[in-house]
């Protein structure tokens, strides 16, 4: 069921609370499963393994990560404002004046979530890894399922902290208390770990379309694990590696574009065709359901106002909107002061910019659901991932390999859905020319993925820092390692050059 993780987080918990025999505190060894600490009818050991991968995905969806991601990757570019009024999240300013340091919150929050997540996963491998040796029950491919899983997830982890910081201290197992934190490896060295790892992984995982059918929501896919390969050789600027994990992700026909644009985000299309990598969040009160504790991702960015979903961060810049004006997928995009939903008229706050994020916009008919009646959307999923964003990155990796038809074939897909019915809108992209191409192909990526996860990294990655206002060139390629972090280390980890 889509709720399991919530239901082994809550198993898990009885390993601690459980009270048969002595005290869990009182067994030995501590925090670790030991066969003759638990009766036959106590909690069983893949509860051990579900609990840490429940815990995995859901620091994915912490308040760390849901405040820090979209000020990382979309605040600091000239695509999206702060929002809300001048003072309210202070932290994120520096960002949106490319001032931080290495003392900055946010830096620090986005950080530390990933490495949290890691945490997780490295105790998830390990319980995977000796599943035999404490429950015949579970079968080696159960165990290998539960390991590929955790080795997906944190790969991913270690992408996004590559992506934002470069050079990594790379952990993959569950240190003693008494190991120091190691320090940075170099990131292509990592980056081959990964690699191998999700190789491993995606025969040992399910296609998307299996976990639906099975009602097991809110796991990672086989897609998932072959997206992070495609990304990790597209920074690698390995075009040859990563179009060939784009192709076997479309190939697969486990994902497709037949999912309208402006229907993406709705609680309908959960885990649907566009869903490559997505965290699960759902709350139901009336069915007493609630996977997504305090859950804010749409709230932080929600529409500040009447009707109130939110705190307004993270909304559409002036330059975007302009840039954007005309196209068929900005009034799923941009949601402003005015604008009518469902016989509904927005009205903002008295805010310098009353333009907020549609796609954290929950609709009013999802809001009157399951006694929710709130604009909070607690239960709106995290879309890391989108099969569009597979596309045009399969697209790219084809441009700059010279394979012009194929590029132009891959960004007719994505422009084709987005024009829907509209046939006047997004013209086909013609062109021979492999410089116009890229810029079309550059431009494609800025609208779809509008204020999702791409932009900022994107724009360092193509060397395009030049349309980011205030950007220092040769410091900001990078964010700085929290110096928070570097105490705590000792001094072991070093610092991003320029901080």
């Amino acid at each position: 069921m889509k709720y399991i993780f919530n239901t082994a987080f809550a198993l898990f918990a009885l390993v601690f609370l459980s009270s048969c025999g002595k005290d869990f505190l009182e067994r030995y060894p501590h925090g670790q499963w030991y066969s003759e600490n638990f009766t036959a009818d106590e909690v069983p050991y893949s509860v051990l393994i579900e609990g840490e991968l429940a815990s995995a995905y859901a620091n994915q969806h912490s308040y760390d990560f849901n405040a820090s991601a979209p000020v990382l990757h979309c605040i600091s570019t000239d695509d999206a404002d702060k929002g809300s009024t001048a003072s309210d999240f202070s932290v994120a300013i520096p960002i949106a004046a490319h001032t931080w340091d290495a003392s900055a919150t946010i830096v620090n929050q986005y950080y530390s979530t990933w490495y949290n997540v890691i945490t997780n996963c490295n105790r998830a491998i390990q319980y995977a890894e000796g599943a035999g040796q404490f429950d015949e029950s579970i079968s080696q491919a159960q165990a290998d399922y539960y390991k590929a899983q955790a080795l997906t997830i944190r790969a991913h982890a270690y992408f996004r902290l590559i992506q934002a910081f470069g050079d990594v201290s790379y952990v993959d197992r569950v240190l003693g208390q008494d190991e120091k934190t190691p320090a940075r490896s170099d990131k292509d060295e990592v980056y081959a770990q990964l690699i191998s790892q999700l190789e491993w992984a995606v025969p040992n995982l399910k296609t998307r379309a299996a976990l639906v059918a099975d009602g097991d929501l809110g796991r990672v896919s086989q897609n998932s694990a072959r997206a992070i390969l495609a990304k990790i050789y597209m920074y690698k600027k390995d075009w040859a590696n990563s179009r060939i994990w784009t192709e076997a992700i479309i190939s697969s026909g486990d994902n497709n574009l037949s999912t309208p644009f402006e229907e993406i985000w709705t609680e309908a299309q959960e885990y649907g065709p566009e869903s490559v990598y997505e965290i699960d969040l759902d709350w139901k009160p009336s069915l007493s359901i609630n996977s997504a504790g305090n859950h804010q991702w749409a709230n932080i960015q929600g529409f500040r106002g009447t009707p109130n979903a939110g705190w307004g961060i993270n909304g559409p810049s002036a330059l975007l909107r302009s840039d954007m004006a005309g196209d068929p997928r900005y009034a799923a995009t941009v949601l402003g002061d005015g604008d009518v939903r469902e016989g509904v008229t927005f009205k903002s706050a008295e805010v310098p910019n009353p333009y907020y994020n549609a796609k954290c916009y929950a609709p009013l008919y999802e809001q009157n659901m399951y006694n929710r009646n709130t604009a909070n959307a607690q239960w709106l999923n995290i879309r890391l991932i989108r099969y569009s964003d597979i596309v045009l990155m399969h697209a790219e990796s084809a441009c700059e390999l010279g394979d012009l038809t194929d590029a132009k074939q891959k960004l007719e897909m994505v422009r084709a859905r987005a024009r829907g019915s509209n046939a006047g809108a997004l013209p086909e992209i013609t062109t021979n020319d492999q410089a116009e191409l890229r810029e079309a192909i550059h431009t494609e990526r800025r609208f779809e993925l509008a204020m999702e996860f791409e932009r900022y990294f994107d724009l360092v990655r193509w060397d395009e820092t030049d349309k980011i206002t205030g950007f220092v060139k040769g410091t900001q390629e990078l964010f700085p390692i929290p110096q928070r972090q570097i105490d705590a280390s000792n001094g072991i980890l070093t610092q991003n050059p320029g901080y």
